[in-house]
């Protein structure tokens, strides 16, 4: 029998509160100046993504370029990128919902430089889990949460919104 209990980490108050931090730590970030494009990492990153854009864009006052980056094994590569208008002179930042492996930022990070020639990649999360297998860290983040193995962060989205961040913990009651 397994059993669910569900913590909020963060509300939508929280997460806003996050995602204008990120921003202004982007810019910061981005001494050049450059067009600032975020690809949204899968549905989840992307609804990160189109609200951190919008952080972005009301703080420099100019629209900020949101990509949708779909890694779902059934999309082939050639339709990840509509564009090509992304390479050297742009502040690229990978955005995804959570870290936990690194598998999938990752797989983000070689399909982005396999199909452009980005001078800089940066990634976003809204929840860094730690736990890495791969040598990816988030740059900007929401919340840093070490957690266990057996505990779920799930980010809760609506309508292509991010409403909450829960964590559940799964585990075995016998």
């Amino acid at each position: 029998m397994v059993d669910s209990d569900n913590l909020i980490l963060m509300t939508n108050d929280r997460i806003n509160r996050s995602l204008k931090r990120m921003g202004h730590e982007i810019i910061e970030r981005n001494k050049s100046d450059y067009p600032i494009a975020l690809f949204g990492i899968n549905q989840r990153g992307l609804a990160v993504a189109k609200e951190l854009g919008r952080v972005l864009s009301d703080i420099i006052n100019h629209e900020v370029k949101v990509v949708p980056l779909n890694l779902e094994a059934d999309s082939p590569a050639e339709e990840k990128w509509r564009e090509r208008t992304y390479e050297k002179q742009h502040f690229i930042v990978l955005v995804d919902d959570v870290i936990f492996s690194g598998r999938t930022m990752f797989r983000a990070l070689t399909a982005t430089v396999n199909q452009l020639e980005p001078a800089e990649i940066y990634t976003a999360v809204l929840i860094d889990r730690g736990h890495r297998k791969y040598p990816v860290k988030a740059e900007f983040y929401g919340m840093k949460l070490p957690t266990k193995l057996d505990e779920h962060v799930a980010v809760m989205v609506k309508k292509g919104k991010v409403q909450e961040v829960q964590l559940t913990y799964e585990g075995d009651v016998s």
